[in-house]
């Protein structure tokens, strides 16, 4: 018997929402009603139908020393389809939830312990919807939204042995065992290379491949990065994005 998600906090989920997400605060049921159009020949464009739809998080935290954006990653258990491969927290968003960004609330929660403070953008799949099959044939549609947390009630003074010992005050990270065994934050820089330095159990510095679950997540990763890089430089909050 497959265990219990993690339950939802007391008194559920509560976030703002920013201007660019406010098109993704609507029921699940909203998305699934509404055919998606591709592009064949010049003259041809075929519709589909999701049958279910997925949320992505792209969660950043600035707390380490030197100050760099870092996104969270969480590699997926053996057992699971894509064993062991790199992604965002994220997953199927329920008929039952209060809409999708709720989905994407309740996913971060059960699958990395982390609580939404805002919801920013969609990053990603806007003029392309990411449409994938699952195993059993079903079309899912996913969308990616950045994510803002409250790091100071989620931080803690060191991380545990999974990253650098030396990175302070990153926000405290609780993986479900099932679906995920491991995770990282990392810089724009290492996820453009698919690998980073980090410091094994014993001390010993080994080289981790970030192997991610397949290019549009790691194109989704990157575009975060560009967005909040545009975002600085243009002096915008995350409430005005």
């Amino acid at each position: 018997m497959a265990p219990l998600p993690r339950p939802l906090p007391q008194g559920g989920f509560t976030f703002s929402i920013s201007p660019s997400a406010t098109h993704l605060n609507h029921p699940v049921s909203h998305f699934l009603s509404t055919p998606l159009q591709f592009q064949g020949s010049a003259s041809t464009s075929t519709h589909i139908r999701p049958q279910a739809i997925a949320g992505g998080a792209l969660i950043f935290s600035k707390s380490a020393p030197d100050a760099k954006d870092r996104i969270l990653l969480l590699q997926r258990a053996p057992h699971d389809s894509m064993p062991l491969r790199w992604e965002i927290p994220g997953g199927a968003c329920d008929p039952e939830d209060e809409s999708f960004l709720h989905g994407v609330a309740r996913e971060m929660w059960e699958e990395a312990g982390l609580l939404p403070k805002r919801m920013v953008c969609q990053v990603g799949g806007q003029a392309k919807p990411q449409v994938f099959l699952t195993r059993s044939g079903k079309v899912v549609m996913k969308i990616s939204v950045e994510v803002d947390i409250d790091e100071g009630s989620d931080a803690e003074e060191k991380m545990d042995g999974n990253v650098d010992g030396k990175w302070k005050s990153l926000p405290k990270v609780v993986m479900d065992p099932n679906e995920h065994v491991r995770f990282v934050w990392a810089t724009e820089e290492e996820c453009k290379a698919e690998r980073m330095m980090v410091e094994g159990e014993g001390g010993e510095t080994e080289e981790l491949k970030l192997n991610f679950t397949h290019k549009e997540q790691r194109e989704t990763i990157l575009e975060g990065f560009e967005i909040r890089r545009r975002r600085a430089l243009e002096g915008k909050d995350v409430e005005d994005a």
